[in-house]
């Protein structure tokens, strides 16, 4: 049913937008929104729904901008920075995602590259700019920029595969439940930023077909890899409460050792001479060994000690 309704709804979008003659445009972030919408009837990760719903509807605005500033000629500046802003957004957010996949936190630093990702608005504003939606371009909104900058602003459609380094990285560093995860979503970014930048860096129609066609895949990769896994669990003998932790790191036992007695990662970092970045690495690395996840609901810190306390009865 639910799949019927996905299929019925993206039908219309794309026949609007066909309609309108934008549908290369819109019919990719509208599927993003559908599928965002749509993923929690499928049981997937809210942060990877929300996630989906940004990135779809950020550009989606960012298109209704652009055709603002079309229409508006006193206010076509300031339209058409917004217009960018969102659009580079959009694809901000896919580092975002990778970072935080499948169902969250994101670490800090992965926030701060999204503000960095940001930096080719800059290099847009001072050479004029094509229009997202339509022919034609814009005048320069600040010529007091050097012209050489404005080559910079393709490193937008580099984000993509920025995002596939970081889903990569994770890939390999982190343990099997995630990899599982990342398999197919993986594949589906490496693909689609191919596309993106071939079609970036030499316009054609093949590459944006290619790309139309290969962009779907991603969306529904993220819902079906964010999903709770339905494979039944299989019964082992149960591992000895000490030998559970003999898989941590001297240091790590330390950080469990004051979580246990209630302290907070602050107060951790400062009694172990370390910065809370560390303190939330090392947090992170006892939760994956010990095999605990958020998925089934569970606090993953109120777990971690119950297994140390059992592990050091």
């Amino acid at each position: 049913m639910t799949v019927a309704a996905a299929a019925a709804l993206a039908a219309l979008l794309y026949a609007g937008a066909r309609v309108s003659g934008v549908e290369s445009a819109l019919f990719v972030p509208a599927l993003f929104v559908v599928a965002g919408v749509l993923g929690g009837l499928w049981r997937a990760a809210p942060f990877t729904c929300r996630m989906l719903v940004a990135i779809g509807s950020s550009h989606l605005l960012a298109f209704g901008a652009s055709a603002a500033a079309r229409g508006s000629a006193a206010l076509e500046g300031g339209w058409h920075l917004l217009s960018q802003l969102l659009f580079v957004a959009g694809f901000a957010l896919f580092v975002v995602l990778a970072a935080g996949y499948p169902a969250g936190p994101v670490p800090r630093p992965a926030w701060w590259a999204f503000l960095g990702c940001l930096l080719p608005v800059v290099a847009t504003l001072s050479a004029p700019t094509p229009a997202v939606l339509g022919d034609g371009s814009f005048p320069p909104l600040a010529p007091i920029l050097p012209a050489w900058l404005a080559s910079a602003s393709i490193g937008v459609f580099l984000l993509p595969l920025l995002a596939a380094v970081v889903a990569g990285v994770r890939f390999v560093r982190d343990g099997r439940d995630i990899r599982g995860r990342l398999t197919l979503p993986l594949a589906a970014l490496v693909a689609v930023g191919v596309l993106l930048a071939l079609g970036a860096v030499a316009p054609g129609g093949f590459a944006t077909a290619a790309f139309l066609l290969a962009a779907p895949l991603l969306p529904v990769s993220l819902i079906a890899g964010s999903r709770p896994s339905s494979a039944p669990p299989v019964a082992a003998p149960p591992e000895p409460a000490d030998a559970v932790l003999e898989r941590l790191t001297p240091r790590e036992r330390e950080v469990l050792a004051l979580m246990a007695q209630g302290h907070g990662n602050g107060e951790i970092g400062r009694m172990l001479h370390i910065s809370l970045s560390a303190v939330e690495k090392h947090s992170t690395a006892i939760f994956t060994k010990l095999g605990v996840n958020r998925d089934d609901g569970t606090h993953r810190r109120v777990a971690a000690v119950v297994a140390y306390l059992r592990g050091t009865r």
